[in-house]
């Protein structure tokens, strides 16, 4: 016991300072384990929230494609693999987990705006609609429309404000817009046959009658150029899915009559007929079709710009290789980006893997696919899709992306607003 006193008294301060060297070294360990454990604890409640959020998104009437980019890059946090490290040398997991929470965190705050502005322009949508349809049914009445029609059309009107009334979320304005399209594009229709009636095809026919002089092979081009156009315009109503069958029955009546009509004045009355019905399905395409558009065919390979239903330029373009097909269906470009860095979603190894691509702008449309500009493209159009031949660029199909030749992407680029209907089929 006495050379055990005599060792502490001797050596009793290099103890102290050994032991506390040990505990200050545990304290640090067991600081940093403890940080480790606060920080992937905040990352999972963080994922937690994202989860939760979109799960709300979804009820609300959120889309998969106004949500599928938010879910990948989700699933690009959540499949990210930590840093090895054990603590006290665990501060790259602490960071790894840190940044995890914030790109969660951001990620759920980029869908509450997105869920946020689609509410507003859901409900501003249904609610002008509803209101211009029940003026619409008055203004039919005060310009003379046959009564029947007009009263079948009323208790549609008085069901949609009902509907529009107890409306809440995403989904329920987009269910009263939904519902209210055909009523509407029928009472657009007959607002426009009313003021479009006999009058109108004597004043054509008139017109007609003042060009040709009484010559018979003029009045049967007249007639077959307007039957040329109204059908064009039929095929673009057909696309921005108006019901136009009204319409679409006179002209084939009149179609019929042309081919059998011999006489002058039998053929500037086709003729002016023509026009008139012409004239009719222009205001209701006017009156339905948004103010611009893109349609996007994929079996041509081609995007086409509309104003006011009429196309007013086109491009050839190149969509989705086999497998990973551009979907067909009704979207809007929710987000417009300039300049963008494209991100492989699939990892090295994968055949449909790419590496980091810029491109100098593009249009989202539907959640990762988007419209935009390809350099390392040369050619454009059918077959593009596919794999093809081409000596000087890519030789197959998109990712699912629209790509667009560089020369033409600033014009599209520009006229396109965010919010513009978006149609591939």
């Amino acid at each position: 016991m006495a050379a055990l006193r005599r060792i502490v008294s001797r050596f009793g301060i290099h103890i102290v300072a050994v032991l506390g060297g040990f505990g200050i070294v545990l304290a640090f360990i067991l600081i940093q384990d403890q940080r480790e454990v606060l920080a992937q604890q905040a990352y999972t409640s963080a994922r937690q929230e994202t989860l939760d959020a979109l799960t709300h998104a979804r009820a609300l009437g959120m889309t998969s494609a106004e949500v599928s980019d938010l879910v990948r890059q989700d699933e690009t946090v959540v499949q990210a693999a930590a840093p090895q490290g054990s603590a006290p040398f665990n501060q790259e997991r602490i960071g790894f987990f840190n940044r995890a929470r914030d790109d969660e965190i951001g990620i759920r705050l980029i869908l509450q705006d997105r869920e946020t502005g689609l509410l507003g322009q859901t409900r501003t949508a249904a609610q002008e609609g509803v209101v211009r349809f029940i003026s619409d049914l008055s203004r039919a009445e005060q310009i003379g429309v046959d009564p029947q029609p007009v009263a079948e059309l009323r208790p549609q009107a008085a069901s949609l404000s009902r509907v529009l009334n107890q409306a809440g979320t995403i989904g329920d304005y987009r269910d009263v817009s939904a519902q209210l399209k055909r009523p509407a594009g029928r009472l657009a229709l007959l607002i426009a046959d009313q003021q479009n009636a006999n009058a109108v095809t004597a004043q054509f026919a008139q017109k007609i009658a003042a060009v040709d002089h009484g010559d018979a092979a003029l009045a049967r081009k007249t007639a077959m150029d307007a039957l040329a156009t109204v059908r064009d315009d039929l095929q673009t109503a057909s696309v921005f899915q108006l019901d136009v069958s009204v319409i679409q029955g006179r002209v084939d009546r009149l179609e019929t009559q042309l081919r059998g009509a011999l006489a002058v004045a039998a053929l500037e009355q086709i003729g002016g007929s023509l026009q008139a019905r012409g004239q009719e399905l222009e205001q209701t395409m006017n009156a339905t079709v948004p103010e611009k558009a893109l349609v996007i065919s994929l079996k041509e390979q081609v995007l086409r710009a509309y104003l006011h239903g009429k196309p007013v330029w086109w491009t050839y373009i190149t969509t989705g290789r086999p497998g990973l097909e551009t979907d067909p269906g009704n979207f809007r470009v929710y987000s417009k980006q300039a300049p963008f860095t494209m991100h492989s979603p699939w990892p090295k190894g994968s055949p449909y893997w790419y590496p980091d691509t810029p491109v100098k702008t593009v249009m989202w449309f539907n959640g990762g696919a988007g419209i935009h500009d390809s350099s390392w493209r040369a050619y454009y159009g059918p077959g593009t899709e596919f794999p093809h031949y081409d000596p000087f660029g890519d030789d197959n199909g998109s990712h699912g992306c629209v790509n667009i030749p560089p020369r033409n992407m600033p014009w599209l680029w520009s006229w396109t607003p965010v919010g513009t209907p978006v149609i591939v089929y």
